[in-house]
């Protein structure tokens, strides 16, 4: 998990972009770690370089604005890539599959159990309630496979 202060930098610095600029405006920063920067106005100070380089890129243009407007943002966001490239690979990819499991729990919420779900849970037993979303019914399937709960 993101220590509380650097995932409150990651999100300062990405909620200035839209969300099919975030990977982009994310790698000017990483660039700048990977060539070699390694303070916080360092890597922003690369960051922009590229940028201007790349100013046909929207990501770019929204990265030089923020500049201009918030530098605070940017520094955030070169705190959380420092931290970022600091870690081992095992590390990222242990965070990375943590960030796409809350992403499907949300997606799992944010919609109705499935057919399927409602007819394996009445197959397993199941006679309480239905369940309010395709993740309580995901829990509930996983609780009476193991024996957990009872129908």
């Amino acid at each position: 998990m993101l220590p509380e202060n650097i995932l409150h930098a990651r999100l300062t610095f990405l909620s200035h972009f839209p969300h099919n600029q975030r990977a982009t405006a994310t790698n000017f920063l990483l660039q700048a770690i990977r060539a070699g920067c390694n303070e916080p106005n360092q890597v922003v100070g690369y960051a922009l370089e590229t940028a201007c380089r790349r100013c046909h890129l929207e990501a770019a243009q929204t990265f030089l604005s923020l500049f201009e407007n918030n530098p605070e943002a940017l520094l955030a966001g070169a705190r959380w890539a420092l931290w970022w490239e600091s870690l081992s690979p095992e590390e990222k990819q242990q965070l990375r599959e943590g960030r796409a499991e809350e992403a499907i729990e949300r997606w799992m919420e944010q919609n109705p159990p499935t057919d399927r779900q409602l007819a394996y849970l009445n197959r397993l037993g199941y006679r309480g309630p239905t369940p309010a979303n395709r993740l309580e019914a995901s829990r509930l399937i996983d609780e009476l496979m193991k024996g957990v709960r009872h129908a």
